[in-house]
């Protein structure tokens, strides 16, 4: 599992926001479900990709998360999303090439594997999951990003 670094550009995220622990939890399932209802109605949005952003870690096993997308400014977002911006920063990029259901399986992978092979360093900030605009569209790649900061 080899990353590709870039140096991103920045990135302004709204969308829906919540608190769960680190790993897998049916919560998240609920609230990409609660976004879906604001999915192409954001005033500013750009496109039809989506964002599923790890952020907000305690140190104590949770973390928060959201489900969102990009818009130009995020002061033009109703007030019930939660915005967040990204910074430029450098990232190590992954890809997940497989069904949704084992991306827990690839993000683990990453930790273990991937960013010590690769000798990279987690920097602090927010990862995320960059998805597909066509996913879930027959013929998709179905292939995910998934971003780590790293020094």
């Amino acid at each position: 599992m080899t990353p590709t670094l870039i140096t991103s550009p920045a990135l302004n995220l709204a969308g829906r926001n919540g608190r769960f622990a680190i790993g897998p939890s049916p919560g998240i399932k609920d609230l990409w479900a609660q976004f879906m209802q604001d999915f192409g109605q954001i005033d500013g949005q750009i496109g039809l990709k989506v964002f599923g952003v790890c952020h907000s870690f305690d140190g104590k096993g949770q973390m928060e998360y959201l489900a969102a997308v990009a818009v130009e400014n995020s002061g033009q977002v109703p007030g019930y999303l939660y915005t967040l911006t990204i910074p430029e920063r450098k990232e190590a990029v992954f890809i997940h090439d497989g069904p949704i259901e084992t991306i827990s399986e690839t993000w683990e992978m990453i930790f273990s594997d991937g960013l010590p092979k690769a000798n990279l360093e987690v920097a602090p900030g927010p990862q995320f999951e960059a998805y597909p605009e066509d996913l879930g569209v027959e013929g998709a790649t179905g292939k995910i990003e998934i971003h780590i900061p790293v020094l």
